[in-house]
């Protein structure tokens, strides 16, 4: 008889261990989720002063004066990007590569002069990597469906599709017990 209770025993805590842990992966993949929706509303919402910056100078500044080569204005740069930071959606790892595609294409512009058109590499948006107009997709956000892979303790995928754009995949990493943004990718063929 003793041993049939403490067999007992041992289902039941084993079954509440595995409760916990379940609800606790449910609740890291509602975090998740959280992080890739709460960053597309923030990107999406009132950012004035993100739109009120131009890193990028140069073009046409009205039609009675002749165009300048488009150049880099690193203090610029250095403010667009410390938005970025104070979003609290992306890692250092994603700031490092937006500020390296600054570089790059300073130097692409002080080799290959440009007055006119987009700027090679920044001809479409980098954190949704299209041309297209993706805000209409963003409206919707709620409703997408999201898949989570959990691949360690500190990083997970979380997987979309928008309608228009097509497939995302969002890379996170989890630094100071909060998930971040580390690497966005498409999977469109």
């Amino acid at each position: 008889m003793k041993k049939i209770i403490a067999f007992s025993f041992l289902i039941l805590l084993f079954n509440c261990q595995n409760k916990t842990i379940e609800n606790s992966l449910i609740e890291n993949e509602k975090a998740q989720i959280s992080v890739v929706k709460d960053f597309m509303k923030w990107y999406m919402g009132d950012n004035e002063d993100l739109r009120n910056i131009n890193p990028i100078k140069g073009g046409y500044i009205d039609e009675t004066e002749p165009a300048q080569n488009y150049y880099i204005d690193f203090e610029e740069v250095e403010k667009h990007l410390e938005i970025y930071k104070k979003s609290g959606f992306l890692s250092n790892s994603i700031i490092q590569k937006e500020r390296q595609a600054f570089k790059e294409t300073d130097i692409d512009l002080k080799e290959n002069p440009l007055n006119d058109g987009p700027v090679f590499g920044f001809d479409y948006d980098h954190f949704f990597l299209t041309q297209e107009s993706f805000e209409d997709d963003l409206k919707n956000i709620e409703k997408l469906k999201y898949n989570v892979r959990q691949r360690d303790e500190l990083n997970a995928e979380v997987r979309f599709q928008l309608p228009c754009c097509g497939k995302y995949k969002y890379s996170l990493k989890k630094i100071n017990s909060k998930w971040l943004i580390d690497k966005i990718e498409t999977e469109n063929n």
